[in-house]
Order: C-alpha cells, then structure tokens, then sequence
C-alpha cells in the first residue's frame, strides 16, 4: 500500500492587503541593484500564545459552523461550501471555492471521514475580530480549521478560513 504523507495542507483565502517588501539593496551581476523578494507570509499562524480557551462562539456564528461541519460530514462538500460562504467576499470566488472543496475531498480521502468536530480554541483581537480554531476527527488523524470573523457594525462576516493538518504547534 502507498504510504501517502500529506505534511501541510493548508488552504487559505485572505484579504489582506500584501505588505510591500522592503527595499533590500542587494548588488546584481549587472550595474546597479536589484530589490530582494521579501520572505512568504504565514496566512494562517500556527504559534499559540496563550492557552487554548474551548468556549463556544456567539450563536449568531456556531450555527453556520455546525451546519457547515455536518454538511462535510455527511460527504456534501459543495453544497456545505456554498451554503457557508453564501453572501461573503469568500463566496464570490467561485475558483477558489472549488479549490477549496477539492482540497477538502482529497484531505478526507487521506485522512478518512469526518466523525466529528470540536471548538479548540476562541479568541479575540481587539473587540470586533474572532479568531475560531476547530479540530474535526478523522480515522487516521485530526485537521485544524480556522475561521476569522470581522465585526465592521453590528453582524459578525467570515474574512478568512483554512484547514490543515500542521498539530505539532498545538502541543506544549
């Protein structure tokens, strides 16, 4: 049997604003200098720290995540997609949406069903942006999902979400 090592799948979707590299003057072959490539930037930090906090988020967002969790869970990856991401910024890229449900397919072919899902860690940045860790159980091993939330006015929206199979930063 083929021994599948799958050591990162992460997939993110982000919309922050790239920051510009900083201009490195470093000598070329040629005259003058070129800008050097500033290093790639982590979408989704796996460092903690503090100390995972289990709480359940506000209803207004724990609905939607259990809703989208069972729909992966009884194998509907497309429809659970769509259905959560419906009316988000997320939503509207449907190119990166199919990227992510085959991403989700091929994770759950390797790692097996989903039996199921717990809130891991809950936390705030400042008071109008939730950081969601969720840890789904699989036969062969966990996935760690994060979901970002922003409150601009009164209603929590999705920013960003992404799943890996990165634990080893999980323990202490």
């Amino acid at each position: 049997m083929k021994n599948i090592h799958l050591l990162l799948l992460a997939v993110s979707f982000c919309f922050f604003v790239p920051l510009r590299a900083q201009s490195t003057n470093v000598p070329s072959a040629g005259t003058g200098t070129q800008t050097a490539p500033s290093p790639p930037r982590n979408i989704m930090p796996v460092g903690l720290n503090h100390k995972p906090n289990p709480t359940p988020p506000p209803a207004e967002l724990a609905g939607p995540i259990d809703k989208f969790f069972k729909s992966l869970k009884a194998g509907d990856y497309a429809p659970a997609y769509e259905n959560f991401l419906e009316g988000t910024r997320l939503g509207e890229q449907k190119e990166k949406m199919s990227v992510l449900i085959s991403k989700t397919q091929e994770a759950f072919g390797i790692y097996g069903a989903m039996n199921d899902y717990e809130i891991f860690d809950n936390y705030s940045i400042g008071s109008n942006v939730l950081v969601l860790t969720y840890l789904s159980r699989h036969s062969v091993q966990p996935l760690r999902w994060r979901f970002i939330f922003y409150r601009p006015d009164k209603t929590w929206g999705l920013i960003n979400m992404g799943f890996d199979d990165v634990l080893l930063d999980m323990l202490d």
